[in-house]
């Protein structure tokens, strides 16, 4: 559906704000910050799986030259625990002049245990006699339901059934190239801190609650990060190092993790299995689906996934999720949308290959309609539907419906063996929820304008920002900078940089920012020479583009912002978000901005973005090496802000698919559940030599998101959501499913999968 034109959204031309700075070398870090001023903290890791603490003796440290101060959680409660519930698990923090004396120091800590029986494997947590993990109250399992229709009917009416077990996903560390880490200092009873987090505003929160301390006397900074996938969420290391820092007299404390903590210990992207039955008429149309789903480390939630992409009047939806002692599961990037997509796809190619289907026309068969309901209550319609054209633009891109062949059938020349694989699905991420969430913009003497994004990263965030105030405004993008972020002090909480939430939420508060703005100009300049003198002028009456203010009865007559601004008393655009959903505060009632399919504005709609993608392959039968051909990326964007974040996000996205499917994995030790090596066993990180940018085709579906800020929904995770592909691909190559064993398809794996290894 084509949307209003825009002005600045969606021009190829545009940069991000922050690119001088990263192409200079100016881009901070958290350790840049107070060189020669600052002590350093370094954690100290339970050895044990399970168990309590029965005593931790820091003399030997305290006694070393050079170390300031050890924390535990005798000082610290919030941060530390005395139960232990996996490997690696922090129990103290050791403060010293610098970072080597302090890493030397963490092992002069003695810590003795009372150890309990531990449970690391995700199956035996499962079972109904299985040792307690103590990561919950009575039991390691958290359970889910999801009802629709009835699957006994529904499989009574199916001809064709399946059967079959999706053995679990891959489980890896989020690996970014800056540790976590924090830095803070004390000014008497104010707190100062820096956290490298995708969530400025959540961070003062929780420091807060770490220091059960005043609001007004905690400030925090975010600045440039390497990576963060999702788990720069946390805001445990700026609470330690607040409290290492007042163990010290308030001297400013740097903490950190090393690389190899970061890689052993820290949250980690959980794992999916899943049982799947399906029941279907022989042309393909699905009656019914009843999932057993499975996940290690978090709940195994409603199965969006596969709830909000497939038309099925009939769906039973059985979660458990086990926590067992290893490391905690987090939010890696696109959370629990790849694994589902991975069990789902495998389980709809091998139904499709059931009924003799080539699996696009199966997709294709049960694909929700773009204006088709939600298939449950309360029956929203979607603000903008992207899956179908995201799948029918891979499909037609990559010529899969030409290249498709029976499993195992095609050969290349030189004697590697070749497949194709396809997925889509609406994704659970690219919400507009941005009801609590509010922007400030600051008008310029100039004409110009500030935004001050409450942001946790720089990159690309506060340039999107930027693009919707210059949309709105009517200002050139030029004519707008980013003026504070990574402050709460000088910005308001404009949401996380996660979930693909951040278009809608802070893209909506900063639509209203600049609406409240744009507003006081336009009074300003009726006031002034070359509007003044027009009998009946309001500011009803102007418009805006490129910088310049124009009568709309008289086009000629026109002012540049510059002059409505010139002796104008300062101007400040403030404005709270919507929610597509619906809000109960604010100005806009959020909804619907526009009507659509007979709906008002106003009714409450689902946001979400989508994505799809195919891969080729050439698999080699006597290495198990496996390369990708060509892969074909499509992602629903609703309206483009930024064009050039956008490819940069798909770009990545993609070489995440590659990693997720071919390179990562964790492998423990199962008699104490560490993570065996810094660099992983049998699965590795890939490198800039294992992607291949020229075979990357990417494809941002344009929609028009009818319940988003100028129609624009976020993409940031759909991105990564579709390495299912690769999988299905490889079947298509060898006719033997590889089972990941929670790594990745690497040559071992698919070796063992063709019965060689």
């Amino acid at each position: 559906m084509a949307g209003p034109t825009l002005n600045v959204m969606g021009d190829k031309t545009t940069h991000d704000k922050s690119l001088q700075a990263i192409l200079t070398g100016n881009a901070d870090w958290i350790g840049d910050h107070m060189p020669g001023g600052k002590l350093y903290g370094a954690p100290k890791h339970a050895t044990i799986t399970h168990g309590t603490i029965k005593s931790i003796d820091s003399s030997k440290a305290l006694a070393e030259p050079g170390v300031k101060a050890v924390i535990t959680y005798k000082e610290a409660p919030t941060l530390f625990s005395p139960t232990i519930l996996y490997w690696g698990q922090a129990v103290a923090a050791i403060v010293a002049d610098d970072w080597y004396t302090a890493l030397r120091a963490v092992n002069l800590v003695t810590v003795t245990y009372d150890v309990l029986p531990a449970v690391v494997d995700a199956d035996e947590g499962l079972k109904p006699n299985s040792v307690l993990s103590g990561k919950r109250a009575d039991n390691n399992i958290a359970t889910s339901t999801f009802v629709r229709g009835n699957v006994t009917d529904g499989f009574k009416a199916a001809e064709v059934t399946l059967e079959t077990t999706q053995p679990w996903t891959t489980s890896h560390q989020h690996a970014p190239i800056e540790p976590y880490e924090g830095l803070a200092w004390w000014v008497g009873d104010n707190c100062y801190a820096y956290q490298s987090t995708q969530n400025l505003h959540g961070t003062k929160g929780a420091l807060v609650n770490y220091l059960k301390w005043p609001q007004d006397k905690v400030h925090v900074y975010a600045r440039y990060t390497g990576g963060g996938h999702g788990a720069r969420l946390s805001q445990w290391e700026s609470g330690v190092a607040a409290l290492c820092s007042k163990a010290v007299g308030g001297t400013p404390v740097y903490f950190r993790e090393t690389k190899k903590h970061n890689m052993l210990f820290h949250i980690r992207q959980h794992e999916h299995r899943s049982v799947y039955k399906m029941g279907a008429k022989k042309d393909g149309t699905l009656t019914a689906v009843d999932v057993q789903y499975f996940t290690n480390g978090t709940g195994a939630g409603a199965g969006t996934v596969f709830t909000k992409t497939w038309v099925v009047p009939n769906v039973n939806w059985s979660g458990q999720g086990v926590y067992v002692n290893v490391p905690d599961r987090g939010a890696w990037r696109c959370v629990s949308d790849p694994p589902q997509a991975v069990n789902m796809s495998t389980a709809f190619d091998k139904m499709a290959e059931k009924l003799g289907m080539n699996p696009y026309d199966f997709r294709k068969k049960n694909l929700m309609p773009v204006d088709m309901p939600d298939q449950d209550s309360p029956f929203r319609i979607w603000g903008s539907k992207e899956v179908n054209e995201c799948f029918e633009t891979v499909a037609t891109q990559s010529g899969y419906t030409t290249k498709w062949h029976a499993p195992g059938t095609k050969t290349l020349p030189d004697g590697r063996l070749h497949g194709i694989g396809i997925h889509c699905h609406t994704d659970s991420h690219g919400s507009v929820s941005g009801a609590s969430m509010a922007g400030l913009i600051l008008m310029q003497p100039d004409g110009t304008c500030l935004v001050n994004c409450g942001s946790g990263r720089p990159h690309n965030a506060p340039s999107e920002m930027c693009h919707f105030v210059a949309e709105e405004l009517g200002l050139k993008y030029d004519d707008v900078m980013v003026g504070a972020w990574g402050e709460t002090d000088a910005t308001l909480n404009s949401g996380y940089n996660g979930g693909s939430a951040f278009t809608g939420a802070a893209g909506s508060s900063f639509v209203m920012a600049a609406r409240d703005a744009r507003a006081r100009v336009f009074a300003a300049a009726i006031t002034k020479t070359g509007f003044s003198n027009i009998a009946g002028i309001t500011v009803d009456d102007l418009t805006a583009k490129n910088s310049v203010i124009t009568y709309t009865k008289d086009p000629t007559k026109t002012l540049t912002f510059a002059q409505a601004m010139s002796g104008t008393p300062p101007i400040a655009g403030f404005g709270n978000g919507w929610a597509a959903a619906g809000n109960t505060t604010g100005i806009n009632k959020g909804g619907l901005q526009r009507p659509l399919y007979g709906k008002p504005v106003g009714t409450a709609v689902n946001a979400q973005s989508a994505c799809a993608s195919v891969a080729e392959v050439a698999v080699d039968p006597e290495t198990g090496e496996v390369e990708i051909l060509g892969h074909w990326n499509a992602v629903g964007t609703g309206r483009i802000v930024f064009y050039q974040g956008v490819m940069l996000q798909m770009g990545s996205g993609t070489e995440l698919q590659v990693a997720q499917a071919l390179f990562y994995g964790d492998i423990y030790d199962p008699a104490t559940g560490a993570v065996i090596g810094t660099q992983y066993t049998e699965s590795q990180l890939p490198t800039t030599m294992d992607c291949v940018p020229s075979r990357y085709n990417l494809y941002p579906v344009e929609g028009d998101d009818y319940s988003a800020p100028h129609g624009a929904h976020g993409i940031g995770e759909p991105v990564v959501g579709s390495y299912a592909c690769i999988l299905t691909a490889i079947y298509n190559a060898t006719g033997k499913w590889v089972d990941p064993d929670h790594g990745a398809c690497n040559p071992d794996r698919v070796l063992k999968a063709l019965g060689k290894a």
